[in-house]
């Protein structure tokens, strides 16, 4: 029994999850060996089946976990740990009392089957289904504890009680509700006066601790609230039989308060870390790292010192006036360290700490920043530090989320990047302290020599004006800051021991633990740290910065009815963008992000920034092609141009296909009009005032007109002009009527 050797009372062997409770080995009678195994499992309802098997398949069952062997199943540590849990095994019982409480267990299950079947709870009736209740309990016995389908004379079985105990038991069986701890006998457990005296000072103890909580209150209040917890308790006590908590003074309770509760934790809770760590010191040295992305420490640091809110192309066009109107501000610097290297691996620029900034170092982290120091004139210098960051530690300022435990952009991108997160307190220089060891780098040896420096406070800054010595624009700050950048790569580290953060990068990143394959996959990285956007939608898919991007999803689009699609061609959609990588974009559809690949096979891999320089080096060099061509272009516009107005001149042909007659008359009617809904035209020389020559009196009545007048526009001495062409004959009619 090479499965089974040592089996003692507290183990437990279990057959598809029934427990089996008797195990033999069946030998061969000529090879001795074993043939197969027989085995007593009990099913769900209570009965015993015998099971065989074979030596091999008790291997199978095994690794498939069809069969377990758990050793020390029913030893006190494992079945007081159970009894936590409430389960309804038999807790503190030994290999005698499991067996006989199972015994009584079958018994009241039989009584169960017998009673559904029609047999009543009474003692004449117990005793008519007896000799069937004998049966079924002695083959039980036969099964479990000797392996045989039935019983025999050699089997020493128990026999079944009595008909009043039978009842009794079963009787206290459905009280229970099947629980078969009701049948192990009462113990009541000595009271330890010593014990109960330590128990007693750790409920006291453990009220009295409210004292070092974030909301500060009263020793007073703590002890009055801690006394109606203990009136509460020895009332408890006192309905058991229990000693009660012995009461003490106002006083001694005070003196335990400052004895017994620490005080560098009353003061942390009370007033906050840095005033405890003020007060009382520290000790702690600081994480450690080993690898590289194992720990990278964020933090953003003010500068100490005012620069132009513009840029130098801006200062150089604006004039004397508005250059006195441009702010002065102290930038923002948030920055990425790896803990292990001290290599700076990220760094962002703003005016005001915001949590687009801290996405922006964040994304840094996996990217190579080299271009940056060729942009500013570094040949012998690389930035191409990019880690997989397993922790990512950084303090609880705006930078990094209003709401830093839920709802922060920041927490929920080291979320989707598969990194875990510290948040620690602000203003702790314990937890970060190699960044502000950093940060004081950046003080000492690089913002007090450059103008308009502010220093940490007025006492420090000695006799310099930085107002007065302010000259250097937001993109030169910038500019500056990378070049320091590079310079403390280079320079020795007292932390690593004399060596710089590049040769320690270089050592690591050799290791086995420095794997850069192991980074987040693009559309994990770009809804991580990616940027909302929006993008047209086009009958080719969407199209986004000169790229169009489309999958099976988006054709299916157009399938779709106009409700149910997520912007027809022509609208726009929402976006999210990684500018390091153009080979995806993330469409914001039903509440959800869909990936969605560029059509171009070569845009995997490339930044907006690329893509834009080389959109830009293709249309200067399409320019460049046409002026070289812009000579023969205008030759030959010249030549039909002319050729085809010598040809309308010759045949009295205007462009839209008109007689020179048809054009007069027709800018003629657009000078003056067709005459039928508007006055005749009349220059202003034409114009005579009434008033002044027509010799009228203000104030006195006009003379109507007569018919015998003579009509102006009758008078035959009238001479004719073109414009008479144009005039109405409607009031010449209507005079010819009345004379009639």
């Amino acid at each position: 029994m090479t499965y089974f050797q040592n089996l003692t009372p507290n183990d437990l062997v279990t057959f598809e999850g029934c427990q089996v409770s008797n195990i033999s080995a069946v030998f061969d009678k000529h090879s001795k060996e074993i043939k197969h195994y027989r085995m007593s499992v009990a099913t769900s309802d209570g009965q015993i089946e015998i099971r065989n098997f074979r030596p091999d398949e008790i291997g199978h069952l095994i690794d498939t976990e069809i069969m377990e062997v758990q050793r020390g199943f029913y030893s006190a540590t494992r079945m007081r740990d159970r009894e936590l849990y409430g389960s309804r095994e038999l807790n503190g019982a030994n290999a005698h009392q499991r067996e006989r409480v199972d015994l009584i267990m079958q018994q009241c299950r039989l009584m169960a089957r017998y009673h559904a079947m029609g047999m009543k709870l009474t003692r004449e009736s117990v005793k008519e289904f007896r000799a069937s209740l004998v049966d079924d309990y002695e083959t039980y016995q036969a099964r479990k504890f000797h392996g045989t389908q039935k019983p025999n004379a050699a089997q020493r079985l128990k026999r079944l009680p009595a008909d009043s105990t039978l009842l009794e038991n079963f009787k206290k069986y459905r009280r229970a509700n099947g629980n078969p701890n009701v049948f192990l006998p009462t113990t009541s457990d000595p009271i330890d006066l010593d014990l109960q005296a330590s128990a007693d000072f750790c409920f006291v103890m453990d009220r009295l601790g409210k004292y070092a909580t974030s909301y500060p209150a009263s020793k007073r209040k703590v002890i009055e609230d801690m006394l109606e917890d203990v009136e509460a308790e020895n009332t408890y006590r006192a309905s058991i039989g229990k000693p009660e908590i012995k009461l003490l003074s106002h006083r001694q309770y005070e003196r335990w308060i400052d004895l017994y509760l620490d005080p560098f934790e009353v003061t942390m809770q009370r007033e906050g870390l840095a005033a405890a760590i003020r007060k009382y010191g520290s000790v702690e040295p600081g994480r450690t790292a080993s690898a590289i992305g194992q720990i990278v420490l964020f933090d953003a640091w003010r500068s100490h010192m005012k620069v132009l809110d513009c840029t130098r192309e801006e200062y150089n066009s604006m004039t004397e006036e508005e250059r006195k109107n441009v702010k002065f501000i102290s930038p923002w610097i948030t920055t990425a360290e790896d803990l292990a290297t001290r290599a700076i691996v990220g760094v962002s620029f703003s005016k005001t700490p915001n949590q687009e900034a801290s996405l922006e170092c964040l994304r840094m982290i996996y990217r190579d920043k080299t271009y940056l120091f060729r942009d500013i004139g570094l040949k012998d210098s690389h930035w191409n530090f990019v880690c997989m960051m397993q922790e990512g530690s950084n303090d609880s300022g705006s930078e990094f989320g209003d709401e830093p435990f839920g709802g922060a952009q920041f927490s929920n991108a080291v979320r989707l990047l598969a990194s875990c997160q510290m948040n620690g307190a602000a203003g702790v220089s314990n937890l970060r302290g190699a960044m502000e060891r950093f940060y004081w780098t950046c003080d000492m040896k690089w913002a007090r020599y450059l103008p308009g420096y502010t220093a940490r406070n007025p006492q420090a800054r000695n006799d310099r004006k930085y107002l007065s010595e302010v000259c250097i624009c937001f993109d030169e700050f910038q500019t500056l800051f990378l070049l320091f950048v590079a310079e403390y790569h280079k320079s020795a580290h007292r932390g690593l021991r004399q060596r710089t953060p590049a040769a320690m990068w270089e050592e690591l990143s050799q290791g086995a633990e420095y794997d850069p394959s192991q980074m987040p996959s693009p559309a994990q990285f770009r809804e991580a740290c990616g940027y909302h956007t929006t993008a047209k939608v086009t009958k080719d898919g969407i199209r986004y910065s000169g790229a169009v991007y489309s999958n099976e999803y988006i054709r299916n689009q157009r399938k779709a009815r106009p409700n149910d699609r997520i912007a027809a061609p022509g609208e726009s959609v929402e976006i999210m963008v990684d500018p390091y990588d153009l080979g995806g974009i993330s469409v914001l559809a039903k509440g959800e992000l869909i990936s969605v690949r560029c059509v171009d096979a070569a845009m995997p891999g490339k930044s907006l920034r690329v893509m834009q320089a080389e959109q830009k080096l293709a249309r200067l060099k399409a320019e460049a092609e046409a002026r070289e061509q812009e000579g023969g272009r205008r030759e030959a516009h010249h030549l039909w141009n002319s050729m085809a107005k010598s040809i309308m001149r010759a045949s009295d042909i205007g462009i839209f296909g008109y007689t020179k007659a048809e054009v007069d008359r027709a800018k003629n009617e657009a000078e003056f009009g067709k005459g039928q809904h508007e006055k005749p035209f009349q220059g202003r020389d034409e114009y005579v005032d009434p008033v002044a020559q027509g010799g009228f009196k203000t104030g006195q009545p006009v003379h109507p007109e007569t018919d015998d007048e003579e009509d102006p526009d009758t008078l035959a001495e009238e001479p004719k002009t073109s414009i008479d062409r144009f005039r109405s004959s409607a009031r010449n009619r209507r005079r010819n009527k009345k004379r009639n």
